[in-house]
């Protein structure tokens, strides 16, 4: 939009109203877009502080990365050594939890066919 006031406006006899209006009208029009550009600039203000966590949270990203590709590059004898123990705790354990669950219930078996034959 462009207004235009040229040099025989402003020297002829126009009604002065209307010369006002005009300039009433540009005023309008400025504070408009000083309105626009002052909400562009809260959102643009926005979109920064959230780029900014974004940002943050790529970095951390990153850093548990290495983290997590550090704990990977364990020696292949270490972690198989690790993984023997637990089997075999694993084993032992096993075998024991399975006598004490076979031995209860063998006695709870037992203990419902006595009350059951019990004259």
């Amino acid at each position: 939009m462009s207004y235009e006031v040229t040099l025989d406006d402003l020297l002829s006899s126009k009604d002065v109203d209307e010369r006002i209006k005009k300039l009433s009208q540009i005023r309008t029009d400025l504070e408009d877009t000083i309105t626009a550009i002052e909400q562009l600039q809260s959102e643009a203000l926005r979109s920064k502080s959230e780029a900014d966590m974004l940002k943050e949270t790529v970095e951390q990203l990153k850093q548990d990365k290495s983290t997590a590709e550090a704990m990977l590059k364990l020696p292949e004898d270490s972690f198989s050594r690790i993984l023997a123990k637990a089997n075999s705790k694993g084993r032992v354990r096993g075998t024991i939890e399975g006598l004490i669950i076979g031995f209860l219930t063998g006695l709870l078996s037992s203990f419902f066919v006595w009350y059951m034959t019990k004259p």
